[in-house]
């Protein structure tokens, strides 16, 4: 997903808000048992909500975007805006999964939601049954008669509602949902429980010291981290600040 800006490729990785991998797992566990074999990742950035999908075997693994950064991600990539794309951007691909994590906001030019006009254009690229699985905003599904008839058609066969800090690693808080089209579920409305991003361990390096080195160390040194610094300077030049 990326934070609303109609500047395209400027400051794209400020607007960037990634798929927690816990929301991915949980979507691939739910879509695991289908058999597909192509499955398109727009608005992919890095392939984070696809990513759990390489352990299938025989899968391919189609990623498109405005910026081909993580291109080698993926088995094929598109570079494009996917509003503007037509049927011939994905001709011969066979793609019969679409995930989809589009910015939350409103397209100002066209007074609509990004998610509303990314599913109307899924279903025109790739046919009204393609098995589609959309991130939305929780207002997405109920803040507006137009998209309400129009989603009362669509074929929504199950919903998981995040927890509103379930993108808190990107300084986001949202009420969101998980919107499963086309796809025999058994749940139809489930919740997903925020998973604290995971921290980082920090590795120390250690020196060792004979006795007499550190009692010469304690007596003598008093900025010791501040003399090994000068000597990593003195020593790799681009050794940050």
């Amino acid at each position: 997903m990326r934070n609303n800006t109609d500047n395209k490729s400027k400051q794209v990785k400020k607007s960037i808000v990634l798929t927690p991998e816990f929301v991915a797992e949980n979507i691939y566990q739910n879509l695991k048992r289908f058999p597909f074999k192509n499955i398109i990742d727009i608005g992919c950035f890095n392939g984070s909500l696809s990513k759990p999908f390489t352990r299938k075997h025989n899968l391919k693994r189609i990623g498109l975007d405005i910026t081909k950064e993580y291109e080698k991600n993926f088995d094929i990539f598109i570079l494009k805006d996917f509003l503007e794309t037509t049927k011939e951007d994905f001709k011969g691909l066979n793609i019969d999964l679409v995930l989809c994590n589009p910015p939350f906001g409103i397209n100002k030019e066209k007074g609509e939601l990004y998610p509303y006009l990314f599913i109307q254009h899924i279903f025109k690229v790739f046919g009204e049954n393609i098995p589609v699985v959309l991130i939305a905003g929780h207002w997405f599904l109920s803040n507006s008669n137009k998209r309400m008839k129009y989603l009362n058609n669509a074929n929504i066969t199950k919903t998981t509602t995040l927890h509103k800090n379930t993108f808190s690693a990107c300084n986001v808080s949202v009420e969101s949902d998980v919107i499963y089209f086309n796809i025999k579920q058994k749940i139809v409305h489930d919740f997903l429980e925020f998973e604290k991003p995971k921290q980082k361990k920090q590795k120390f390096k250690t020196v060792a010291f004979n006795e007499k080195q550190m009692i010469y160390i304690n007596n003598n040194i008093k900025n010791f981290s501040g003399i090994v610094k000068k000597l990593l300077k003195e020593e790799y030049k681009d050794f940050p600040h």
